[in-house]
């Protein structure tokens, strides 16, 4: 008795399948699978904002790659082990999000580059959250251009402080859009400083040059 190779009805569909799969990693990993071309275009959106920043930000200091992990190309974070190698751990991230990350997290790179020129002091209304208080709130200007927000806060048994760069575009906003999109970063409810506070000082517009 002749039996027919009734796989050949679906060969062509799985023949198929690699070529597909293709195009969905090449929509995940659109300039490839070497994380050096993520962090070329990741520093480009980061340059936008802060001009003094250099590749070396990224690529020295990042914890993001690109790794085959079983059969697949994934974006993974790396962490320390106990034995001081790195461990991959694979992110649900696209190629938008992927880059976000990689662009990211860089403030103390980006002042140990731009130190302090000049800079202000703002008054919180309300200078406590919790048993933390606020300490200082100052708003920075830097020497190669660019501003941030430095806040230190603590209670009787820790502290510390932060610096908070305020992206480029921002400042090519109206002042009131500007002061939305600067308390969406640098938000009151973690930072004490609020709305009220930004605008009863008129020294904080002009120091902004609004």
């Amino acid at each position: 008795m002749h039996i027919f190779p009734y796989f050949l009805l679906f060969s062509h569909i799985f023949a198929n399948f690699a070529p597909l799969k293709r195009i969905i990693m090449s929509e995940k990993f659109p300039y490839g699978y070497d994380v050096n071309a993520y962090i070329d275009m990741a520093f480009e959106q980061m340059k936008a904002d802060f001009p003094w920043a250099t590749r070396e930000m990224i690529g020295e200091h990042t914890n993001w790659g690109i790794e085959k992990v079983g059969d697949d190309y994934q974006y993974v974070s790396y962490y320390s082990q106990f034995d001081g190698t790195l461990k991959p751990y694979p992110a649900d991230l696209n190629c938008e999000e992927f880059l976000r990350r990689l662009a990211s997290g860089h403030d103390w790179e980006l002042q140990k580059a731009n130190p302090v020129k000049e800079s202000i002091d703002v008054e919180a209304t309300n200078g406590c959250l919790g048993d933390w208080y606020l300490e200082s709130y100052r708003i920075q200007k830097h020497q190669l251009g660019g501003y941030s927000a430095y806040i230190t806060a603590g209670n009787r048994s820790a502290g510390g402080s932060r610096t908070i760069f305020i992206p480029a575009s921002y400042f090519k906003l109206p002042w009131d859009e500007f002061l939305d999109k600067y308390l969406d970063l640098v938000s009151p409810g973690s930072f004490y400083v609020n709305r009220a506070d930004l605008e009863r000082d008129p020294h904080v517009k002009e120091f902004l040059g609004f």
